[in-house]
């Protein structure tokens, strides 16, 4: 009787929670879990930042200024990526020699070639990865990422797009810049060549990006998934050398491999963390538990007051879709084709600390 018991309330919890969850009638299952590849208890999360300037193009610091204060906050991949120039290798002398070497591996870092797509007449910024390739002047960037794409190892994703996309315009179908816009790029290139796109830039000037996240996820998840990251964009002349604003904790079991680096980035295998205190980290993750009987995911994390679960977008603005509250969502119901958390310290401008996961993705069942 004991076990039936049991076994009867276990039940009614996963019918109670099921309830409190936005959902509809039917079985969802889930199918896309970016962090199924994650051993929790052997994966070391090494922490990048993967959009940064120099005295190259237009920060304030020299390339191994910028180095060593990455280094000094533990950083262990690092990516600069300076506009329309490589600053790669870190044999920066010889590109000029008022400028110091830096060995990453002495240092304990992945130092990862790439740069930021500035000059193109289309504006919009692009940060390409794992590549050393440079564009033409003013090149628009149609060209820019088909030649880019062109290049075995590269991946990029889109900087700032709440600097061009804004939530309170109206746009035409297939606009510039307008959701559709974006939407026809993730569907030209797979994830493993454009990964995402920034949600986090700097001190989160443009929350909206979030939003705009969430339209194109509602839009093509879970056959393409649109990767999320957090970036400094560090130039240190605006913001008083500020940085550890934006950044990405990736799940490694070799955080050596430049190439178990680069899978990460294309399988979604890493979060995004957000704080305003500099000396801080946003909550960590310490597993992330799929019960695919109770049809349920978990969060542990560290230092957190609640986790957010969001979905969709809601009219007029349509902004991001705020579906559940707690460590637990259970998916068995929900109707929509994906969800993704945030594990909130604070929200406060001051004190806020926030970790973003990528999407998970569902399918219900008979579609």
């Amino acid at each position: 009787m004991k076990k039936i018991a049991s076994t009867l309330m276990v039940l009614l919890v996963s019918l109670i929670a099921v309830a409190c969850t936005q959902g509809s009638s039917g079985i969802t299952t889930l199918i896309l879990n970016p962090y199924a590849g994650v051993d929790w208890s052997q994966n070391e999360q090494v922490l990048a930042g993967l959009h940064t300037h120099t005295t190259h193009s237009d920060g304030a610091a020299m390339p191994h200024e910028v180095v060593d204060f990455y280094h000094a906050f533990e950083y262990g991949a690092l990516a600069i990526t300076d506009h329309d120039l490589i600053t790669y290798p870190w044999t920066f002398s010889e590109i000029n020699p008022a400028w110091e070497d830096r060995d990453p591996e002495a240092l304990g870092m992945l130092a990862i070639p790439g740069n930021e797509y500035h000059d193109n007449n289309n504006v919009h910024h692009f940060v390409g990865l794992f590549t050393e390739y440079l564009a033409e002047p003013n090149q628009p960037i149609e060209t820019t990422l088909e030649a880019l794409f062109a290049q075995p190892q590269a991946v990029g994703f889109f900087a700032h797009p709440g600097r061009y996309w804004r939530i309170f315009d109206t746009y035409e179908p297939g606009e510039m810049f307008s959701p559709e816009w974006y939407q026809a790029f993730f569907e030209q290139y797979p994830v493993e060549q454009l990964i995402g796109m920034e949600i986090i830039n700097r001190q989160n000037a443009r929350p909206y990006q979030r939003d705009l996240w969430d339209r194109l996820l509602t839009e093509l998840m879970p056959g393409r998934p649109i990767w999320g990251l957090g970036v400094d964009d560090y130039h240190g002349d605006r913001l008083g050398q500020r940085m550890n604003w934006g950044f990405t904790y990736h799940f490694m079991h070799d955080p050596t491999s430049l190439e178990e680096f680069r899978e990460t980035l294309m399988q979604g295998r890493f979060y995004i963390g957000f704080t305003a205190i500099e000396t801080e980290d946003s909550p960590r993750i310490q597993s992330i538990i799929v019960n695919e009987r109770l049809r349920y995911i978990e969060i542990r994390a560290t230092e957190y007051e609640e986790i957010r679960w969001y979905s969709g977008v809601d009219e007029p603005l349509m902004t991001s879709r705020h579906v559940h509250t707690g460590n637990r969502f259970y998916y068995g119901a929900f109707s929509g084709d994906y969800v993704r958390a945030e594990i909130i310290r604070s929200t406060q401008a001051t004190t806020a600390a926030i970790s973003y996961t990528q999407p998970f993705g569902f399918k219900q069942e008979g579609s």
